[in-house]
C-alpha cells in the first residue's frame, strides 16, 4: 500500500489500495463535474466512513459498504477517491 502524509501528518490512501476488511473516511475526490456528480448521487461525500467488503484486485471492482448501503465501484473511480484510514 502506498500510504501518503497530508499537510496535517495523517495518512491517506486511494480507495483502489484498501483491502477488504479496512475502513475509512473520505476526505477528498478528484475528477470533473461529472465524476462528482455520479460519485454524490451514489450517496458518497466527503466524510462518509466506508469498509472495503471485496476486491479483485488491480483494474477490477471493488464492493464497498457504507451506513446500510453496499456499492460496487470500478477500479478507475475507486483510484480518484482519496481515504484516511480509521
Amino acid at each position: 500500500m502506498h500510504g501518503r502524509r497530508s499537510r496535517a501528518g495523517s495518512h491517506f490512501v486511494r480507495l483502489s489500495e484498501l483491502r477488504p476488511g479496512q475502513r475509512a473516511r473520505i476526505i477528498a475526490v478528484r475528477g470533473g463535474r461529472g465524476f462528482r456528480e455520479r460519485f454524490s448521487g451514489m450517496g458518497l461525500h466527503i466524510g462518509s466512513e466506508i469498509e472495503v467488503l471485496q476486491s479483485t484486485g488491480s483494474n477490477g471492482m471493488i464492493l464497498i459498504r457504507t451506513g446500510n448501503t453496499r456499492l460496487m465501484i470500478g477500479y478507475g473511480m475507486a483510484n480518484k477517491i482519496f481515504l484516511q484510514l480509521e
